[in-house]
């Protein structure tokens, strides 16, 4: 194979590839100005190795020589020019869009006016100067057209100087030209670089700043040489100069491409590119084998080589497909299996967030992901707020404020009727009068991906234009939708385990509580000379709103207290240790028992709503002479039973404690006598339920407690216990369950063997 053929199926090859890669581009997305602009930029790149090639064959073929050189088409070559006024307009264009800058938009277009002239020239040349000579007269032309025509003779000869100098110097003139255009897209290519934010914008920009270095850097030596050095650098090395300069920059652009997902060019299409590349190597490959095989068989086996060779090409065909199914799964594996790859997005996905569930790192992962894969500018995250109930839009880089939607927002029930990643745009009609749609509008948010479980929208994703004026492509449709789901999967996971640690952190806050409370209990019953007393308290949560306390008054009395607060759990529990403070503050002050009632309402009145009270009871026994002087703030009636069997009721008192403030309380004093029996107890006691919902009730309360008013106060409580278990077997029981007994003895009067 000859060395002028090698260099022809070069040009061809190089501009045909050019070409390839100019209408793919374009053809992938059309409506964008970047992929047309850099699609004719490619396909001008490309006429012109197809020229050259087209030159050598028609130079190799004619009988004339020169004929080819003096042909419109030789002449029609300079067309490819327009790939500098294109590359200084993608220069405008990427990667960050300045165009808006330029100012009107036929100045734009103006920066093709010397490619223009140039082609009219070179065509034209003969019939423009044989115009302008039309107006030429001599000197010594009289009468009325001397006058007439010499003024235009004058004027048009300028023109005519200006069309042969630029015809005597063409080649080094638009040399000149097309270097300034070079100079410029490689300044505006630099500045722009600088403007990039996004990293994956950064790394194409990167790559196609390389190719456009390497490429501009020989076609710069090129056209230097040619002006500079014409005798060492010849029309076969500059051609050669800048075809490796196309094919160089062309390879890094499609590299660029292919890894980078520059443009933003589909799957699809960036997979017809590896097929044309592999393919294109291996038939190249296979042709120069068949030929090279063919001379080699020819001069070793003479007229039987044909047979041979036959025999060649057959082996080379059964090993064709195997060798291009390996080569193609090479340049796969290097170029397609990128972080750009949907496939791989959605792998790498889903293993980033199944283990993560803290909300704001899964944001950030959501975040990243869709600004890496997706090239988002910027992601906002609406989200419904448990605590709050209601939604709210997420701070970002840009917008550092936490702000609520009202749940009403039009717009945000447009959202909620989605099902699928939507342009904000197709949202219009929800966006009047909504706070929502100003925010969004504010933003630049361009698409809406909702989120959205099987009953309820967790929130949505506010996605604002792609990076380099890329669009949201059928394929970012399709890889929004199954991020979606899988963000809605991770989300839910992230708020319950949120919501898990959450309360097992309250559990163990109600632990300590428990344990503060049963801390304030009294760790026993006082032992006193006079008296019996036991007590049991169950709550019906880990902490209850059931108290019940013996102080040490003096040496001769103790004071006995019971207390329920409304509701139940944490709430009760503060309001019963207030209580209890009060009670031991007003006991250490010496307030009498109906000052001291009528002084803890007027506290709790004024601190808690009316919603929320205490029933207490409180009594202080002398153990000298056994009187019980006591106040009831609309507490269960204690049960006084006496050794004879006769019943009274402890009511005397008021209103319950914390309802209404300014309340006065009264007291009163019993005597109590050996074996009397005294039962403080809780409506939990009372009020338990058997199966048919039936009340325990406090008649049969006093019924077993006289029926068995002979026996200890230990066994007086174990035996009302069981006989309420065995009514209402409910663990834990519905409600807060406390009870106190008191026996007297026959030892009223002696001095108590402990004091506490």
């Amino acid at each position: 194979m000859s060395a002028e053929l090698l260099r022809t199926l070069c040009y061809f090859l190089t501009g045909g590839f050019l070409i390839f890669l100019a209408i793919t581009i374009t053809r992938d997305n059309f409506r964008s100005r970047l992929n047309r602009i850099t699609g004719g930029m490619l396909f001008f790149a490309g006429l012109g190795p197809m020229f050259m090639a087209l030159g050598s064959v028609m130079t190799a073929s004619s009988v004339e020589p020169g004929m080819f050189e003096n042909s419109v088409i030789f002449r029609l070559r300079h067309i490819w020019e327009f790939f500098f006024p294109l590359l200084l307009m993608f220069s405008w264009q990427f990667p960050a869009d300045r165009t808006d800058r330029i100012g009107h938009r036929y100045l734009k277009t103006a920066i093709f006016f010397p490619v223009v002239m140039h082609i009219v020239i070179v065509l034209f040349f003969d019939q423009l100067s044989s115009a302008l000579d039309l107006f030429r007269v001599g000197s010594g032309a009289e009468g009325l057209s001397g006058i007439v025509m010499q003024p235009l003779s004058k004027l048009f000869s300028w023109p005519k100087l200006l069309l042969n100098v630029l015809r005597g110097y063409e080649r080094t003139i638009f040399a000149v030209v097309n270097l300034t255009f070079v100079g410029a897209a490689t300044y505006f290519l630099e500045t722009g670089k600088k403007q990039v934010t996004n990293p994956k914008i950064l790394t194409q920009t990167k790559w196609v700043l390389a190719g456009t270095r390497v490429g501009l850097g020989l076609f710069v030596l090129a056209e230097l040489g040619h002006l500079f050095a014409p005798r060492t650098f010849n029309d076969t090395v500059i051609t050669s100069l800048i075809v490796a300069a196309l094919l160089s920059a062309s390879a890094l652009l499609i590299f660029a491409t292919i890894r980078h997902q520059f443009l933003d060019v589909q799957m699809v299409f960036r997979q017809s590119f590896v097929n044309t590349i592999t393919s294109a190597l291996l038939v190249g490959i296979y042709i120069i084998t068949v030929v090279q095989g063919r001379n080699m068989l020819a001069s070793m086996f003479g007229v039987g080589a044909d047979v041979i060779s036959y025999g060649f090409i057959i082996l080379l065909l059964l090993f064709f497909q195997p060798i291009n199914n390996w080569i193609d799964d090479f340049i796969r594996s290097m170029f397609m299996r990128t972080r750009t790859d949907h496939r791989n997005v959605i792998e790498r996905f889903s293993r980033q967030v199944i283990s993560v569930f803290d909300p704001r790192r899964l944001r950030q992962i959501i975040e990243e992901t869709l600004k890496t894969t997706l090239l988002v500018n910027r992601v906002y995250f609406v989200l419904y707020d448990d605590e709050i109930s209601e939604y709210a839009v997420l701070p970002s880089d840009d917008f550092d404020q936490r702000i609520v939607i009202d749940r009403q927002d039009l717009m945000l029930r447009g959202i909620n009727l989605l099902d699928a990643p939507t342009y904000y745009h197709s949202l219009s009609d929800y966006a009047i009068d909504s706070d929502l749609a100003t925010l969004l509008e504010a933003r630049g948010v361009r698409m809406v991906l909702p989120m959205k479980d099987a009953d309820h929208l967790l929130g949505f994703v506010a996605l604002t234009e792609k990076a380099a004026g890329y669009r949201y492509s059928s394929e970012d449709f399709n890889l929004l939708g199954v991020l979606s789901n899988q963000m809605v999967s991770a989300l839910t996971n992230a708020r319950l385990y949120t919501e898990s640690l959450e309360r097992t952190r309250l559990q163990e806050e109600i632990n300590m509580a428990r344990q503060i409370q049963v801390d304030l209990l009294p760790k026993e019953p006082p032992q006193l000379g006079c008296s019996q007393i036991c007590a049991h308290s169950t709550p019906s949560r880990t902490v209850g709103g059931d108290f019940y306390d013996f102080i040490r008054i003096d040496e001769n009395r103790i004071g006995i207290v019971i207390a329920d607060a409304s509701g139940k759990g944490m709430p009760a529990a503060l309001m019963i240790a207030q209580t209890q403070a009060m009670i031991r503050t007003e006991i250490n002050n010496g307030t009498p028992i109906d000052k001291m009632l009528q002084n803890i309402n007027q506290q709790m009145a004024l601190s808690s709503s009316s919603e929320k009270y205490v029933t207490l009871f409180y009594g202080e026994l002398n153990t000298v002479d056994g009187s019980f002087r006591y106040a009831n703030a609309g507490h269960n009636w204690p049960i006084l039973v006496r050794k004879e069997g006769d019943v009274e009721l402890l009511k005397t008192g008021g209103v319950v404690i914390g309802a209404l403030p300014s309340m006065e309380y009264q007291s009163d004093t019993v005597k109590l006598n050996s074996d009397d029996l005294l039962v403080l107890f809780t409506d939990g006691l009372s009020e338990a339920m058997n199966e048919q919902e039936v009340e325990y009730g406090e008649e049969r309360l006093r019924q077993i407690v006289t029926k068995h008013r002979h026996k200890d106060a230990h066994t007086v409580l174990k035996t009302v216990l069981d006989d309420i278990r065995k009514y209402d077997p409910t663990s834990p029981p519905r409600d807060d369950t406390t009870i106190v007994t008191l026996k007297m003895t026959n030892n009223i009067g002696r001095i108590d063997e402990q004091q506490t």
